[in-house]
């Protein structure tokens, strides 16, 4: 078993930089034209920089240009478009509110629980609304479909149902999300062997490089001039230049080290999520980053095509084997494709080193192998033989000590600079689909002066109490322990 030590050592670790030969996402194995976009030449201003180029920095770059009427703004990425978590993650649409809403209000209140869960449900609406603003429903696939929330475990199934019961008793409003299934109807009805129950709740599934891919094509052509997209130029560290101020750089006192030079900024926005403490030290421990794995499987004809009308997460109780050292993390993901009929499945049964790290250039082989052999049980079929590997790969998610997203403005004690200038919308520990697109209106509101805390939740902004008290890395330690 990893030691305390251990762990602190992982999370506390330097993520680095994206690496510049990561797995391939099968998302990503027909490159949109813009994969590798970037100007001829480095801009040497912008007011606004943003780093990372998934559905977060996205979402910053066009509420951005859309509420100001002259900003520029710069998108910079270290590899390709989009190479991050949203290229690489299951492509699943989906809520955790009911599992998680008992530890919340057991935390923050009922109040800001049920904010945060109304916060997530919200965001998959604006996320199918996105999707059909830009006429991307057939390019990314997108289902309007149910999660089928599958239970491996008597007592997984209990806490399940105790905490949704806590979420419609606190807020009435929310009565009617989930619907509670037993055994009995999720074999007879959904084919899933072995479960203890299951819940019902609307979700969707999308092919997310594609929808992101996509808009930011629209928004290069909608704001010529205005955007740039810098693809291939990894941030190296960022400088804030108080010491010799000057015309130029009281307009834009930030400049951006990166490997094709520098560029000088008004304001900073991290968008790096499971990277972030490789620019921004204070973070490390606070944020960490945790490897995932993912394949795509051809069923064949071994099981009927349900990828219109549902997508699945199975539940069971964390797991430890002394032989290999490999921790079962406790969820299984699913979706199908409505098209092809291949499952897009992942989760994760490997050693801590290899799962707390922002690696991506290898995915390994046990754990592959161990979402072979698992997936084909869950639908009664032993023979995995029949269930061909179509791709694997691996991807770098950001996960908080307190399981929430990090949203707001950087402090001096953060940052060790002076300025006022650099914000973060960081940290969604593997619920990006439900947080990154309202998360990165909420920050370039902010930075644009505007008020956001009657729908943005409270617990996600880097409050002293938060930073003191929960967001450390004793806790993210703490909170790795208790998966265990």
């Amino acid at each position: 078993m990893t030691s305390d030590k251990e762990l602190a050592s992982l999370v506390t670790a330097d993520p680095g930089l994206p690496r510049p030969n990561p797995t391939q996402s099968y998302w990503q194995h027909v490159p949109h034209p813009l994969a590798e976009t970037q100007s001829e030449s480095l801009p040497s201003e912008r007011d606004y920089a943003i780093v990372g180029s998934g559905i977060t920095g996205l979402s910053v770059a066009k509420t951005l240009l859309e509420h100001h009427p002259t900003a520029t703004v710069a998108v910079l990425e270290a590899r390709t478009l989009c190479s991050g978590a949203t290229g690489r993650n299951g492509g699943q649409m989906a809520a955790n509110a009911g599992e998680e809403y008992w530890h919340l209000a057991e935390v923050h209140g009922p109040e800001m629980a049920g904010k945060i869960a109304k916060f997530t449900l919200r965001n998959l609406e604006k996320m199918q609304e996105l999707i059909e603003e830009y006429d991307a429903v057939e390019a990314s696939e997108m289902q309007k479909i149910q999660k089928l929330r599958v239970f491996m475990t008597d007592g997984k199934f209990e806490d399940f149902k105790k905490s949704v019961a806590r979420l419609e008793a606190d807020h009435p409003s929310m009565k009617g999300i989930y619907t509670i299934l037993d055994a009995d109807t999720v074999l007879k009805e959904y084919g899933i062997h072995g479960a203890s129950g299951g819940a019902l709740l609307p979700a969707g599934t999308v092919w997310p490089y594609r929808l992101v891919t996509n808009v930011f094509d629209a928004l290069l052509k909608k704001y010529p001039g205005r955007l740039t997209i810098e693809t291939n130029t990894a941030v190296e560290a960022v400088e804030y230049d108080e010491k010799f101020l000057t015309p130029i750089s009281s307009v834009f006192p930030y400049t951006l080290r990166t490997s094709r030079g520098p560029m000088r900024a008004a304001s900073v926005v991290y968008c790096t999520n499971g990277y972030s403490g490789h620019l921004l030290p204070s973070l490390r421990g606070r944020i960490h980053s945790f490897k995932g794995t993912m394949t795509v499987q051809d069923p064949g004809k071994a099981v009927s095509n349900q990828g219109k009308s549902v997508s699945w997460g199975f539940h069971y109780p964390p797991t430890y084997d002394p032989d290999t050292q490999r921790h079962g993390y406790g969820l299984y993901y699913l979706g199908q494709s409505a098209k092809t009929g291949y499952f897009y499945f992942g989760g994760e049964n490997t050693r801590m080193d290899e799962a707390v790290s922002a690696d991506d250039s290898f995915v390994a082989s046990h754990s592959v192998s161990h979402l072979q052999s698992v997936l084909p049980r869950f639908f009664g079929k032993e023979d995995k033989a029949s269930w061909k590997l179509v791709s694997s790969w691996s991807g770098i998610m950001g996960f908080s000590s307190d399981g929430l997203p990090l949203v707001g403005r950087l402090s001096p004690a953060l940052t060790g600079r002076r300025g006022e200038g650099e914000w973060i919308a960081a940290a969604f520990n593997g619920y990006g689909m439900a947080n990154c697109l309202m998360a990165g209106e909420a920050l370039a509101l902010m930075i644009l002066g505007e008020k956001v805390n009657d729908w943005l939740p409270g617990a996600y902004e880097l409050g002293e109490q938060r930073l003191q008290s929960i967001l450390t890395p004793p806790e993210a330690v703490k909170a790795l322990s208790s998966k265990l």
